[in-house]
């Protein structure tokens, strides 16, 4: 079985303040109206986990500039933070260090790419969960074919194409992908034994490299921890001895302005630089903002272009009541009064104005994030300096205090000798700093190795689970046709009966018909909720699921909102739903149908739920987020809610 991935916690950082949602085991509901961001916050997780971009919200757009993911794999945490509108760039990766209780703040560069690049986002995934290096149709297996099963969208939920299996291209992964989550994919043994073998390979050349450095940490002759902490102990109780023996040469001595005089306006000239570092890096950083929400700008503007250019044809298909390009009214007769668009067939000069236009923002976009990066240089640069002034400020002024006492010409050899002494235990404290960061550097080898001996071992068991492991696909698909069933009747949707996973596409098929040929929406809405929550809650030995799942609207095609007191005529059906979603984050069962035949279900599902409102017996401690759309009875209008007018 696979590691599980846990989500803690999603952050928008924000340029006013951030917005932060936390998640939990079980069940994790989110409700709130139209447009205050519920789905923008699981599509922010799927954008987090490398998705090539995400929809051009407006609020977040001129709120907010990056991402950030805290997960769980196992027993290891990890945050990701990702550019919000620069989808081109890589994502930084930091990991918890448990002995200092936070994130490391030295991060990985991980590219957004496929698992075939090992440095990309996908392969450090699928590496951490036990799944790295597999190939399926002569592609790379990647984390985004494993992630299209934990992620049910608005817009898909009631899709007759629910896992793009029509199209060709993007369906040739599909079926190995179901193979590998259940481990009955014929390579996957193969591949994991290869992976086993590099893995060693490769902890054999940390340990050699680890031997390589204790000699020389041998040969260099430094000691113990322990020893250096002792050391450094001594050095400091001999420091504060000198210190005092300094003071009592000077009391009896005048005092001479002379010898300091110099130091002062040395120490003057360093404080006015730092103060000036300071202002520039305030005055950079709040630059730097305002550039990074001007290229979101340029961002958005490159998406309506595009928009206009590959959509325009294809939403003359459609009615609108709303602009797609800028979400406001349209009108009738005029199209969008904001900005301008009619929906109709470009000619080819409009197309050759569009395309110059793009070329001239994507050219100023390009050209801002290469002033950005140069500013962000600068800042850096500015910040290093500001640290050796500090640095030098602390030596002159231990200098100066040394000095500032009063003693009189008879004392200065005296004060000499005390102070080379004194220079003398600072030197030597500062190669205990030295000594103390090698052996760091040695720890973390340490750590590295047993971490890859920790994925080596986890690897180890995986394919002994296989090995031993008989069971078969029709085995699997039976089992899961047993569930899928199951909680078809538990949603007590009418008219969804022999429900069953078919063995030549595991695809769900119900009535006698693949699940497309049903007609209506709220059936197929039923279907494909429970052939995903059948798919991530049956229970077997090796299984290779992520561990949580994403609902959106599971409400959808079943009527008006029954907590604004509309007549909701399948309410029941909609409570059946949310009291089957309880059951399964709460309890462990076992359930038999009418042949008898026994299913085992987890009980450690993440199940995160979007919906425009919830039933009243919903636990208050399974609601982690609502939004009202208004900022009143106490709850925020919307994840971003500290814009002005928010319902203009």
């Amino acid at each position: 079985m696979s590691q599980k991935i846990f989500l803690e916690k999603l952050t928008l950082i924000g340029f006013r303040k951030n917005y932060e949602v936390e998640f939990k085991s079980g069940l994790n509901f989110i409700s709130g109206p139209m447009s205050t961001g519920k789905s923008s916050i699981v599509e922010m997780i799927n954008y987090a986990f490398g998705s090539e971009k995400h929809n051009a919200y407006i609020e977040i757009r001129n709120s907010c500039k990056e991402v950030e993911l805290v997960f769980s794999i196992g027993n290891r945490k990890f945050k990701i933070v990702r550019p919000l509108f620069d989808f081109k760039r890589p994502v930084k990766l930091f990991r918890w260090i448990d002995e200092i209780g936070g994130f490391n703040e030295n991060f990985e560069i991980l590219p957004i790419d496929t698992p075939a690049n090992e440095a990309s986002l996908s392969a450090f995934l699928l590496n951490e969960i036990g799944l790295a290096d597999i190939t399926v149709a002569n592609q790379t297996f990647s984390f985004r074919d494993l992630f299209k099963y934990c992620y049910v969208r608005q817009s898909t939920i009631d899709s007759e194409n629910l896992l793009k299996e029509k199209d060709w291209g993007s369906s040739i992964k599909r079926r190995p992908t179901f193979e590998i989550i259940f481990n009955i994919y014929n390579d996957l043994l193969g591949d994991l034994k290869q992976k086993l073998k590099e893995k060693g390979q490769y902890i054999n050349t940390l340990q050699k490299k680890r031997e390589g450095v204790f000699e020389f940490l041998k040969e260099i002759k430094i000691a113990e921890v322990k020893e250096i902490l002792d050391e450094q102990v001594k050095l400091k109780k001999l420091l504060s001895e000198k210190n005092k023996k300094l003071a009592e040469i000077k009391a009896s001595g005048r005092y001479d302005d002379e010898l300091t005089l110099n130091l002062e306006e040395v120490i003057a000239k360093h404080k006015e630089s730092i103060s000036k570092d300071d202002l520039k890096i305030q005055d950079i950083t709040k630059y730097i903002e305002k550039l990074m929400l001007l290229r979101n700008q340029y961002s958005s503007e490159v998406q309506k272009i595009e928009f206009i250019l590959e959509g325009a044809v294809v939403l003359n298909k459609f009615d609108f009541e709303i602009c797609p390009s800028c979400l406001n009214p349209i009108d009738e007769k005029t199209g969008c009064n904001l900005c301008g668009s009619e929906l109709k067939d470009l000619s080819a000069s409009e197309i050759r104005v569009y395309k110059s236009e793009l070329t001239r923002i994507k050219r100023k976009f390009n050209g801002l994030t290469t002033f950005i990066e140069s500013q962000e240089v600068s800042l850096s640069n500015i910040k290093r300096k500001r640290r050796g002034e500090i640095e030098e400020l602390h030596k002159k002024q231990r200098e100066l205090d040394r000095l500032r006492n009063d003693y009189i010409s008879p004392f200065i050899e005296q004060i000499e000798q005390m102070n080379f002494e004194i220079g003398n235990i600072y030197k030597n404290m500062d190669q205990l700093d030295n000594e103390l960061l090698v052996i760091s550097h040695f720890s973390k080898l340490n750590e590295k190795i047993l971490e890859e001996e920790g994925l080596y071992e986890g690897l180890k068991k995986q394919i002994e689970d296989l090995q031993f492991d008989n069971i078969t696909k029709d085995e699997i698909v039976h089992k899961l046709s047993i569930l899928f069933n199951k909680i078809l009747k538990e949603f007590n949707f009418p008219k969804l009966s022999e429900a069953y996973i078919k063995d030549s596409n595991y695809l769900p098929y119900v009535r006698g018909v693949k699940y497309d040929e049903l007609g209506s929406g709220g059936a197929i809405t039923m279907t494909t909720m429970a052939y995903f929550l059948s798919i991530a809650l049956l229970k077997t030995k090796t299984k290779n699921y992520p561990g949580f799942l994403i609902i959106d609207s599971p409400r959808k095609n079943l009527g008006a909102d029954a907590k604004n007191n509309d007549e909701f005529k399948d309410e029941e059906i909609f409570n059946s739903i949310i009291k089957y979603f309880i059951s399964i984050t709460q309890t462990e069962t076992s359930d038999k149908d009418e042949s008898k035949d026994e299913v085992e279900v987890i009980n450690d599902l993440q199940l995160i739920v979007i919906n425009n409102g919830y039933p009243d017996f919903l636990n208050e401690n399974d609601l982690i987020k609502e939004f009202d759309g208004k900022g009143t009875r106490g709850l925020p209008y919307g994840l971003i809610d500290d814009i002005e007018n928010p319902l203009q």
